[in-house]
């Protein structure tokens, strides 16, 4: 029988070492990722003009409170500002919150109990986040005051600012009767047909009006008009500006009280 060389054999253990450790080395990189998502962007307008009587403005209340709020999670931001005619030249966010982030896990370097525990401290301060923003919402929507005007164009156009830059998945928030009036739209005073409609649409993708929301997850709430035929006239216009912005709005979501809410996984994906 041919005996291996001593040699041989610490070449043969060098190189299974080498491969250990390389495996080792590839494992730690992998597992360096973040095990969390980025959380959700969601930038809510609120409409505080005439036309929203106390009934809507207590749907809206109602829909921060026992919707939107208590579905804020680790890694999320919630902006919110109100819909009028200074959106573009006086712009302020009635709210603006940053969740903090879930702690990132390395299943080499980091300590489970510790990461458990910073787990812990995470939730604690998103609950306490949480509680802070609802006790809030009553004096954030009184705060706002009242508006003479309704510029959604421009709140969309502003959407689309905030957007810009984040990782965050994107989610808008009109709570409003989208019932636009600001010179030199006067949706109330249109004599809606097919015709009209796409004509508008025309004239406000020249003017730059209809902005780019690519990958943004709409909801529409707060919907009222004078009659059945007005909201159907004006719902048909909005799903047809939407559908140019390429934003994601299904009809399901366009109503009068916040439905479907949180979004599904494949909302705007």
């Amino acid at each position: 029988m041919t005996s291996t060389s001593p040699s041989l054999e610490r070449l043969v253990a060098g190189v299974s070492l080498l491969a250990l450790a390389g495996a080792l080395l590839v494992g730690c990189f992998v597992s360096t990722e973040s095990t969390g998502d980025a959380g959700n962007e969601i930038v809510i307008f609120v409409d505080f003009s005439g036309s929203m009587g106390a009934e809507n403005r207590a749907l809206i209340e109602r829909d921060f409170t026992d919707s939107i709020v208590p579905s804020l999670s680790a890694g999320d931001r919630i902006l919110v500002a109100p819909i009028n005619e200074e959106t573009l030249t006086n712009f302020h966010a009635l709210l603006d919150e940053t969740f903090p982030p879930e702690p990132e896990f390395n299943g080499w370097m980091d300590n489970t109990m510790l990461h458990q525990r910073e787990q812990r401290a995470i939730k604690t301060e998103v609950d306490e986040l949480r509680e802070r923003i609802r006790s809030q919402v009553p004096e954030m929507l009184l705060k706002a005051g009242s508006s003479s005007k309704t510029d959604i164009f421009s709140s969309l156009l502003m959407a689309k600012k905030l957007f810009q830059q984040t990782e965050r998945r994107k989610i808008l928030i009109l709570m409003s009767d989208m019932i636009v009036d600001y010179p030199p739209y006067r949706f109330d005073k249109i004599s809606w047909s097919p015709e009209k409609q796409q004509e508008l649409l025309a004239e406000l993708q020249g003017k730059g009006l209809i902005p780019d929301l690519s990958g943004v997850c709409v909801y529409v709430t707060a919907v009222t008009a004078e009659s059945a035929e007005m909201a159907r006239q004006i719902s048909g216009f909005w799903q047809d500006y939407f559908d140019r912005s390429h934003a994601d709005l299904d009809p399901s979501r366009y109503a009068h009280v916040l439905l479907h809410w949180p979004p599904s996984d494949d909302c705007a994906s």
